[in-house]
């Protein structure tokens, strides 16, 4: 892959990130159980921590690294914020297609041809998406805020 391609790519990857950061806030806000806020909270960590890795590939290559969510991560931010006002499920149920979407475009982003080292932090990038996925799933699966004592 060309370098101008590489670069356009994991500005890409950086926007889906920012974007989830905003979305697991939204959805933070709106969730009344401490142990699936703390879950949130260390996937939306995940997902600032790909930023950081991934600026660090984007600026090594001579680029300019995404500084802040573009208009669509405002609107998935806004959109989760309102399905979260639902409640617990509704929340989830945001986040969970918000992580579909993260899985489908880092698996996809696999596909490319890919300097040694971006490769290494997308593969460990797509394992997080795929360990936030599962547990959303299983959370809705299973209805864990149902078990859960709801804290303040």
């Amino acid at each position: 892959m060309d370098l101008n391609r590489m670069l356009e790519r994991l500005n890409d990857l950086i926007a889906l990130d920012y974007d989830a950061v905003g979305a697991y806030a939204a959805a933070i806000d709106r969730i009344d159980v401490e142990s699936l806020r703390m879950s949130l909270r260390e996937f939306q960590q995940d997902h600032m921590r790909h930023i950081r890795e991934l600026s660090q590939v984007v600026t090594a290559l001579g680029g300019t690294p995404r500084r802040a969510p573009d208009m669509k991560g405002v609107v998935l931010k806004g959109f989760t914020a309102i399905t979260s006002m639902m409640g617990t499920e509704a929340a989830l149920q945001a986040m969970r297609g918000n992580e579909v979407l993260t899985n489908r475009t880092y698996r996809m982003a696999l596909d490319e041809d890919w300097s040694p080292e971006a490769r290494v932090i997308i593969e460990r990038n797509f394992s997080d998406e795929q360990r936030h996925l599962a547990f959303i799933e299983d959370a809705l699966r299973n209805r864990i805020w149902e078990q859960t004592t709801v804290q303040p």
